[in-house]
């Protein structure tokens, strides 16, 4: 699939390939895992290159880009 965020439509830096496989990570704190609340936690989009298999981090999910 391929993407935008920001209004630029997204390539790999590594290969600069276009299309993506979207996935989701929790983003842990030290905090929130001592207290057992890791549940608390924020999430993150990833966009796995897939070409060269680089990750991108994305804080706000990107949008999908429609033919």
């Amino acid at each position: 699939m391929r993407y935008h965020a920001g209004g630029a439509k997204l390539h790999c830096p590594c290969c600069q390939n276009d299309t993506f496989t979207k996935d989701y990570r929790q983003l842990n704190s030290r905090g929130a895992t001592f207290f057992g609340l890791d549940w608390a936690n924020r999430n993150a989009t990833i966009l796995v290159c897939e070409r060269c298999s680089h990750i991108a981090w994305f804080m706000q999910e990107p949008s999908e880009l429609r033919n």
